[in-house]
């Protein structure tokens, strides 16, 4: 209830925003109209709808006062089916070039800022100069995924931000995170965006605890490094490294709401507590690139090393069929790894009609435990082949349509996965 009231504040106040100036109202938007279908063996279809509405409104971004709004409502028909509101942004911000001032009030996402992720309340900075920004945050924690906000849980942190010329950025903050008047958390967030001309570019964040309770073993608590190097204008190098404290579960969560299609196959980057590899990339001519590289994964509680080596290809417009393939095979090997893997997909564009197939196989998963935990299910699964295809067609330039099938074959069942995407923009 408390969103659906922040909401309607929001729309409520446009009227009186409108006409504060004579000058034109900026409008730009995008709404998605999603139907979700899920078919296992004799089970009856599971059926889903879904509507995303994401507004800029008022001024551009940059130009003063701005709205901005993205919010989902989805719903679940048959048994147990519930309506549900994920509020991804809904925020009413400053920002102007003519003021060293900028402010941000509602439910927004600090990621960027300050890597505190969603953020019900305020945020207000001021500009020293072009390139240096610095400010402070405070409000309550919300969960995108489960609706709740609760006043026992708040946020707090100050932040530092530099973004310079040809890309270069880099931010620090100092956050908080009390539960019950009680410090739950306090760490360092920094991240960093630095491109060397066309040659390298390295891009990372961190986070480093400051609970005297946390061991100092464990205190750098979460670290991703990735440095791409361009050895000529045939070849290059991608370098790695990502450790944390296991899996993912908010990201997951996030990117499941966002992203209703994503298949199984991707659960693998959100397990491992540490990954490091290296990927070496050749591309002998403009429309044919092959890649190999190599993977180191740990789950560090439980002692279980994996190795993966990867081999890829890339191959656009075959015989001027302007047909493009891409595959590539996984060898896996470790302590609990799974079986080799593959994927090989093809994709044409006609026009107003872009349209590929995919053909993979995998053996992890994901159930979901009574209170809502996401768990991954390793090597109990049979082997899984997925057949999939999809078709997007650009009826417009506001309206679009995408389809979506995928068929996953096991040894005793097989599922059906089916996704309808309408997409309005203004």
């Amino acid at each position: 209830m408390k969103k659906y009231l922040l909401i309607l504040w929001l729309l409520a106040a446009l009227p009186g925003l409108a006409e504060e100036k004579a000058r034109e109202f900026y409008f730009k938007g995008a709404l998605y109209q999603d139907w979700t279908g899920f078919k296992s063996g004799g089970d009856a279809l599971y059926s889903r709808l879904s509507t995303r509405l994401n507004l800029t409104l008022w001024n551009r971004p940059g130009g003063g006062w701005t709205l901005f709004l993205d919010v989902r409502d989805r719903f679940a028909s048959g048994a147990g089916g519930e309506n549900q509101l994920l509020m991804y942004d809904a925020r009413l911000a400053y920002d102007s070039l003519r003021s060293n001032i900028f402010v941000s009030l509602g439910q927004m996402n600090l990621y960027d800022t300050a890597g505190i992720g969603q953020l019900a309340g305020g945020l207000a900075g001021y500009k020293f100069g072009k390139y240096l920004s610095a400010g402070a945050y405070g409000g309550l924690a919300n969960d995108v995924y489960s609706g709740k906000l609760s006043g026992n849980y708040q946020k707090y942190g100050i932040f530092a931000r530099y973004i310079g010329s040809g890309a270069r950025q880099f931010s620090l903050s100092y956050n908080l995170i009390r539960f019950e008047n009680q410090n739950e958390r306090q760490f360092l967030y920094s991240s960093v965006l630095l491109p060397l001309g066309r040659v390298f570019m390295l891009y990372g964040n961190s986070e480093y605890e400051l609970e005297g309770n946390v061991a100092s073993g464990d205190r750098l608590s979460r670290l991703f490094v990735n440095a791409r190097a361009n050895l000529s204008n045939y070849a290059d190098v991608t370098a790695s490294y990502s450790s944390g404290r296991g899996m993912d579960y908010h990201q997951f969560l996030l990117e499941q709401s966002q992203n209703p299609s994503l298949l199984n196959s991707e659960i693998e980057r959100f397990f491992y507590s540490k990954t490091y590899g290296v990927r070496f990339s050749f591309t002998p001519m403009s429309n044919l690139r092959f890649h190999v590289g190599r993977q180191e994964s740990e789950l560090l509680d439980a002692g279980i090393r994996n190795h993966t080596t990867g081999f890829g290809f890339s191959a656009g417009d075959i015989l001027h069929s302007g047909i493009t393939l891409y595959g590539n095979y996984n060898l896996n090997r470790g302590d609990s790894s799974e079986a080799d893997t593959y994927y090989l997909s093809a994709a044409r564009n006609f026009g107003k009609i872009a349209a590929s197939l995919s053909y993979a196989n995998f053996f992890n998963g994901v159930r979901f435990s009574a209170n809502g935990t996401p768990q991954v299910i390793r090597i109990e699964l049979p082997k899984q082949q997925t057949f999939s295809g999809d078709l997007f067609l650009a009826l417009n330039r506001t309206m679009a349509v995408a389809l979506e099938y995928a068929f996953l074959h096991q040894t005793d069942v097989s599922d059906h996965q089916f996704f309808i995407r309408l997409i309005l923009r203004k």
